[in-house]
């Protein structure tokens, strides 16, 4: 390898960890929606170049994580209620399709389902927000593998991540956290079952009180919603309470 080949090899190792890290702290709310990302606080935090930096920028706003204004930078992107519903009557179409064609779940397959919303009582019982939205994602996504549609299950994921940092704040609700365990365990058995139709209207109604709590929140932080979505990201990330109870 020449020292160019090494040289750009490096850049794009460097572009690569900026994009997951990036993506990671808006997902986990830790770069709240409307926020502006400033290259330069950016590339000392992760020690890198502004070239690598910008690339990796570039990556999310494709991604649809981040967009540019001319003149002022890149802003970690702010869903609207309107996106929001979107999004989730994206996910309800394309998540139906990958529940009709999934194959017939093996053993193993239930016990890694069983394991994986264990994982979930477990976070949710510990108050670890963060633990709780990585086992929720692990076991809804398990269930979605059970797909071949590859394509379609690349494109749920990007809605996941798109709607992440919005789902992470109502978790701290004890009667929210108990409800989606319960939840799963029933989806559970409708998979042991072979019961496709039962899976399907139990996943709806699961996503559907996921999307009311979701609404319910943008509905109440109004016109300051970028500003106190960034102390309900925070609160997300610690021990403490939220400052704002979303109501089911």
């Amino acid at each position: 390898m020449t020292g160019i080949d090494r040289e750009t090899a490096l850049e794009a190792d460097a572009t690569a960890r900026a994009t997951r890290a990036l993506r990671d702290l808006i997902m986990r709310g830790q770069l709240a929606p409307g926020r502006q990302l400033r290259q330069e606080e950016l590339a000392v935090r992760f020690n890198i170049s502004r070239s690598p930096l910008r690339e990796a920028l570039r990556s999310l706003e494709i991604e649809g994580f981040v967009r540019h204004a001319p003149n002022q930078g890149y802003f970690v992107v702010q869903l609207s209620a309107a996106d929001l519903e979107q999004v989730y009557l994206m996910r309800r179409v394309l998540e139906t399709e990958l529940f009709r064609s999934s194959r017939r779940a093996t053993p193993a397959d239930i016990g890694s389902l069983r394991e994986l919303n264990a994982e979930v009582a477990s976070a949710a019982d510990a108050g670890s927000i963060s633990g709780m939205l990585a086992s929720n994602r692990s076991f809804h996504f398990t269930m979605f593998g059970l797909s071949a549609l590859e394509m379609v299950l690349r494109h749920v994921e990007r809605l996941w991540h798109l709607s992440e940092s919005y789902r992470a704040t109502y978790l701290w609700l004890p009667e929210t956290r108990n409800r989606i365990v319960a939840e799963h365990d029933a989806m559970i058995e409708a998979i042991v079952a072979g019961d496709r139709r039962l899976l399907i209207r139990l996943a709806d109604q699961h996503r559907q009180a996921s999307q009311e709590s979701v609404l319910s929140l943008i509905a109440q932080l109004g016109a300051n919603a970028s500003a106190e979505f960034q102390d309900l990201s925070a609160a997300a990330s610690s021990s403490g309470k939220p400052p704002v109870a979303v109501r089911q």
